[in-house]
């Protein structure tokens, strides 16, 4: 719900620092941006933080901050500037416009000197679900019941690309097919020309 969404961006305030931490930052920044694109790109950790040495996380290489689309397969601007990221579970790769939120996001966690190949952001660990449910707990967010077996189920990272869906869906209606890279479907959906502008419209837009 929105409001758990928004317990989840303030409790990040309340992250104590990991063991080992040497960051810039304050791990809570980091996450404050890790949420925001899972909600605006309905990213999975995978994409986002990279699941094993040979998946390539999102790198500083992969933030454009110009208006036109780095593809160049959009005619749209931006004047947030581009992400690029590339889907580890189909390959699929996007151009996504940054939107005013998300570009305050990455603006607030960007290093001084930033190198391309250093992933934009840190803080996941080896087991970001883990800590994901840490910040579930912080936020006085409940375990959710399994409707088959009755029984509480912690929430994962996977569920945010759920959400994202949703408040997409609810926003600009079909427009979750193909900001988070589905197989096409639907009789309305398929009428439209050109998916990149849908996609732009609705990440732009979205409230």
């Amino acid at each position: 719900t929105k409001a758990e969404i928004n317990a989840l961006y303030f409790a990040t305030h309340k992250m104590k620092r990991p063991r080992g931490w040497n960051s810039p930052f304050p791990l809570g920044r980091y996450w404050r941006a890790a949420l925001v694109l899972f909600f605006n790109y309905g990213l999975d950790t995978g994409t986002l933080w990279g699941s094993s040495p040979e998946r390539e996380p999102v790198l500083w290489r992969h933030v454009f901050w110009g208006r036109q689309s780095p593809g160049g397969q959009s005619k749209e601007q931006s004047p947030w500037g581009w992400l690029f990221y590339r889907r580890v579970k189909t390959g699929k790769t996007f151009y996504r416009p940054m939107n005013r939120v998300v570009h305050v996001h990455l603006k607030n966690i960007l290093p001084e000197n930033p190198q391309s190949d250093e992933p934009v952001v840190l803080g996941g660990g080896s087991r970001p679900n883990v800590r994901f449910q840490e910040l579930c707990s912080l936020a006085g967010i409940k375990a959710k019941k399994n409707a088959e077996t009755g029984r509480d189920e912690a929430w994962l990272l996977k569920g945010l690309r759920k959400t994202c869906a949703t408040y997409y869906d609810e926003h600009v209606p079909e427009s979750s097919i193909e900001i988070l890279g589905h197989s096409v479907g639907g009789i309305t959906y398929r009428h439209y020309a050109h998916r990149d502008p849908l996609a732009f419209k609705a990440i732009m837009t979205l409230p």
